[in-house]
Parts: C-alpha cells; sequence; structure tokens
C-alpha cells in the first residue's frame, strides 16, 4: 500500500487514514479512520474546506482490513474455538464448548513475527467455559498483502479448547472427622467441583476411623469402578494416619504428601492398583480454591497424577486469584 495526500492529486479510490473533521465545526466527523471514499467524495471533503486528507491506496492484492483479519482469525481458530467477524479489523476468538485452553506458542510465535499481524491469547493450559473470548487477531495496517494471509493460514491453528473427559469419582472420608453436617456440605462443593467438568460423584463413603474401615472403603469404591478416588480426613503430618494405613492395608500406595501449591500443603496423592488417588485438605473440602483446582483439569484431560505433575504445578502454584481455575468457586459466597 502506498500512502497519498490529496494536494498530489485525486485518486479514483481510497481508505482514509484518520478521522476528517470539519473545519468549521471539530466535533462533527465527515470521514472516518478506515472508510472507503470515491474521487467524488474527496472533492466534496476539499470544497468543505479540509485542507488534509491522508488515504490508504492497495496495491493489487491486498486485502482491507476486516476481511484479513477475520481470515486469519478463521486460520488460527482450532478445536472448539469460533473464530468472529472482524470490525474495526479486530476479530476475537471465542471458545464453544467447556474445556481446557491448549495454545501453540511456536505458532504464535510465527504469526507474530508476520509484519502487520497481532494474535494474542489468554492465558494456555486453565480451564475455561464455553463463551469465553480467548484471543484477538488484529490486522493493524487498513490492509495486509495476501501473501501475508497465506502465511497465517500455512501456520494453522494456534487456539485449541481440549474437551474434558468423563471420569466416575469416589469420595471417602471417616466420617467422624466431618461432624455437624460437615461431610454433607463436602459432597455438595465435591460433587459442584467434579460436576463443572462432567463427572459424577457417584460413590460417597463415611467410614469409621479405623485402618480396617477406610481399608474397606477404598476397596468398595474401586470394586463400584470409581477411576479417581477423593479421599479426606487424613493428618498429613502423620504418615500413619488411618486414611494412610487403610490405602496401604487394601493395597495401594501413598506416593507424596504435601503438593506444591499454596495452599497444598496438607493434599496428597496416592495410588490404588490403576486408580489415581488424591488427598485433600479441609479448606478444599468446602468450595475453597486450592491445590484440587489445579489438579482436576489436568487429571480430567488425561494427565497422570504423579509426581511429575506435581512438580510441573509448582509454576503458576500460588494461587493469587481466581482467574487461572474453574469459574464453579464464583457462585459461592465469600469467594473471590
Amino acid at each position: 500500500m502506498s500512502p497519498s495526500a490529496a494536494e498530489s492529486g485525486i485518486p479514483a479510490e481510497g481508505i482514509v487514514c484518520h478521522d476528517v473533521r470539519n473545519p468549521v465545526d471539530r466535533n462533527e466527523i465527515l470521514a472516518r479512520k478506515g472508510t472507503p471514499v470515491l474521487a467524488d467524495q474527496l472533492r466534496d471533503l476539499l470544497s468543505r474546506g479540509v485542507g488534509e486528507i491522508h488515504l490508504a491506496i492497495p496495491e493489487l492484492k491486498d486485502v482491507a482490513e476486516d476481511e484479513a483479519a477475520t481470515r486469519m482469525a478463521a486460520a488460527s481458530a482450532g478445536v472448539g474455538i469460533r473464530a468472529d467477524d472482524a470490525h474495526f479489523g479486530q476479530s476475537s476468538l471465542v471458545s464453544v464448548e467447556r474445556g481446557m485452553l491448549r495454545v501453540d506458542r511456536t505458532a504464535l510465535q510465527r504469526i507474530n513475527a508476520l509484519d502487520g499481524v497481532l494474535l494474542l491469547t489468554g492465558e494456555a493450559d486453565r480451564p475455561v467455559d464455553a463463551g469465553t473470548t480467548l484471543g484477538v487477531v488484529k490486522c493493524a495496517p487498513l490492509f495486509l498483502p495476501e501473501s501475508t494471509l497465506i502465511e497465517v493460514h500455512d501456520v494453522g491453528p494456534v487456539v485449541d479448547i481440549e474437551p474434558f473427559q468423563t471420569r466416575r469419582v469416589a469420595l471417602i472420608a471417616p466420617s467422624e472427622r466431618l461432624r455437624g453436617g460437615a461431610f454433607d456440605r463436602a459432597r455438595a462443593a465435591l460433587s459442584d467441583a467434579v460436576g463443572w467438568y462432567g463427572s459424577p460423584l457417584d460413590q460417597v463413603v463415611g467410614a469409621e476411623a479405623s485402618v480396617e474401615a477406610i481399608a474397606a472403603a477404598y476397596t468398595e469404591v474401586r470394586r463400584g469402578g470409581a477411576e479417581l478416588v477423593l479421599a479426606a480426613g487424613a493428618s498429613g503430618t502423620d504418615p500413619l494416619d488411618v486414611v494412610f494405613e487403610g490405602l496401604r492395608h487394601a493395597g495401594g500406595e501413598v506416593v507424596q504428601i504435601g503438593i506444591p501449591a499454596e495452599p497444598g500443603t496438607a493434599c496428597w496423592i496416592g495410588r490404588l492398583g490403576a486408580v489415581p488417588v488424591l488427598g485433600l485438605a479441609s479448606c478444599e473440602l468446602f468450595g475453597q480454591p486450592g491445590a484440587l483446582d489445579l489438579l482436576l483439569p489436568r487429571l480430567f484431560t488425561g494427565e497422570a497424577l504423579d509426581q511429575d505433575l506435581l512438580r510441573r504445578l509448582a509454576f503458576g502454584g500460588l494461587l493469587l486469584g481466581p482467574s487461572r481455575i474453574a469459574p464453579y468457586h464464583t457462585a459461592r459466597p465469600g469467594v473471590e
């Protein structure tokens, strides 16, 4: 594209590069930035006392900003992403389903290396709901060459939604450690949490606080088809707590006590055969944000509950606000 000023002649057509105001009344805009104008319209503006008009004149294979942004957004949108039609050279990438936001960082950098293209995304690897804006594509100039759009298309999708997988989830706890309705409140809060990911809390077992009873609870939910066991009520500072010993007596193991997240010190992980066991801190039983919220989306997208996952969780494990966790917390009073 090439600039042109009114003094150099009247072009047949061009795009206004800036708002053109009435020289008599500066509050009146005669032609808005980005508006196409023909020669007759330009003459009319000049006849009204406009002293200077800057125009962008497209080359043969230039594409106007809205069409360019719309096409680039469509090329950047992957699975589960809708590309909205562009306005003023900008198009949004919006999730059409609930899932885990994935961003191809290499592709993102390649596209942003192209002249005149601006592509930005939300923070990756976090749960998002349908209807969430997750990225924006901008055409910075008024036109882009067709060749640039081809390059964006060749890079391929940048933003995807990975859907959550359904898992059968069980909860076990020594019932005497959750008194006064606490057990029912914990069941409701955890049911809300796993339900947001599309999975049922379909087995809930309150057992006596003995090794034998807890071991029987683990065995019961395993036989009932549990694919993830949530365990509550353990004392993380006591490695021989009945919740830990019950798991061992049921044929399982405690893998690690303490998770590098805040809060998360009292959380723990284990295994019962092929079934992962996630031990919860007391605050997480009643809808307060914690390590559970960082782990659930990863478990429901098929990641293994192991020490490697916990080490990776440490980056971003300091929960300073709700932006990285699923929005089911925002519906609970007192949770910001």
